[in-house]
């Protein structure tokens, strides 16, 4: 009994230090293998130091909730334009009335984009230098699961 309780014991000890040695592979290393892959070939060395990995959305989260927010500013300064025009002379009537068409048209325009829900598409690996030509870094787009590199 105390010989299997001791190979257990070892078992789950080798297994342990096993796991913990083990380097999982996190998104950047597997796009840099992608990319790594592909310029296997080339005489050209590449630069991952600086590289960083982002997500792409159709639109950034970002710029979606800060078009919510100037929508609703705009929602309510129009709604002030209207209810002041009423007391204005012709001239500064018509003067507003020119300031909140131009406002009207910047809230549906934000309207059509918060219709337009941010959606994740892909990874950018940007920041590939070429150690042969010192020019811009290169960048590459990947599909969601790191798989490709796409155009």
């Amino acid at each position: 009994m105390k010989n299997y309780s001791l190979i257990i014991l070892i078992c789950t000890a080798s297994l342990l230090l096993y796991s913990c040695g083990k380097k999982t592979k996190t998104n950047k290393d597997r796009a840099i293998a992608l990319v790594e892959a592909r310029y296997d070939n080339r005489d050209e060395d590449l630069d991952f130091d600086q590289a960083s990995l982002d997500s792409l959305y159709t639109i950034s989260p970002k710029a979606y909730t800060d078009s919510l927010k100037k929508g609703n500013k705009l929602d309510t300064t129009l709604a002030l334009l209207e209810s002041e025009i009423e007391h204005l002379s012709q001239e500064e009537s018509d003067s507003v009335g020119l300031i909140s068409a131009q406002l009207t048209k910047e809230r549906y325009r934000l309207l059509d984009l918060a219709k337009t829900k941010p959606e994740f598409i892909g990874w950018k690996l940007s920041g590939v230098k070429s150690e042969d030509a010192k020019a811009k870094g290169l960048s590459f787009n990947f599909d969601k699961e790191i798989t490709k590199i796409v155009p």
